[in-house]
This record gives C-alpha cells, sequence and structure tokens, in this order.
C-alpha cells in the first residue's frame, strides 16, 4: 500500500512539473502562429488591466460598491486605450498604404 501511495505521489509529482514547464512568450507566439504588434499592444493593454482589476477584486479594505465601481472605471479606461491603441494602428496602416500607393505611381502620368 505504501508503495502504491509513493508512486501516486511520484507521477503526480511529475506531471504538475511538466505542466509547469511548458510556458511560452507572450510575444513570440500564441496558438501557433506570429503575432503582430497590433495583437501583442492588444493583449498587453488586456493583460495589465485584467491585473489591476484583479488587485481591485482582492483588495479586502473595499466594499463592494466602492470595488465595482473601481472596476467599471477600470473597464472603461480599457476601452479608452484599446480605441487609442487601434486607432493608432490602423492611421499607421493607412499612411504606409497611402506612400506605397505613391512610390508606385508617382511615375505614372
Amino acid at each position: 500500500m505504501k508503495k502504491i501511495f509513493t508512486l501516486l505521489f511520484a507521477v503526480g509529482t511529475i506531471s504538475i512539473a511538466s505542466a509547469q514547464s511548458r510556458g511560452f512568450d507572450h510575444s513570440k507566439e500564441v496558438s501557433g502562429y506570429a503575432v503582430s504588434g497590433k495583437q501583442s499592444a492588444l493583449q498587453q493593454i488586456n493583460r495589465e488591466y485584467d491585473y489591476k482589476i484583479a488587485a481591485v477584486k482582492m483588495n479586502r479594505r473595499m466594499n463592494g460598491w466602492e470595488k465595482s465601481k473601481q472596476i467599471r472605471k477600470l473597464e472603461n479606461q480599457r476601452d479608452a486605450e484599446i480605441t487609442r491603441a487601434r486607432f493608432r494602428f490602423e492611421k499607421d496602416n493607412h499612411s504606409s498604404r497611402n506612400s506605397k500607393f505613391a512610390e508606385n505611381n508617382k511615375h505614372k502620368w
């Protein structure tokens, strides 16, 4: 019986250790494809605000009403920051398309 428990404990420890070692770098790959700059920026914003919201939820010094108010404020800030980031990337993408168009057509009369 002691050997069975020891064997189960060893198998459990090995499986937990192997699961922990399979980390991935957020900036390199997600689900097998490369992350673009826009996706990377949006993921960073979401991670940052998820962390802040979790910190508010764990705060014992705030009552439920204050927590919900602070969480709504953080979610609104996240939405605004995501909108700004999307606008910035769309603006950059639009200006690069226009410059490529101008370069390709500058000698055509």
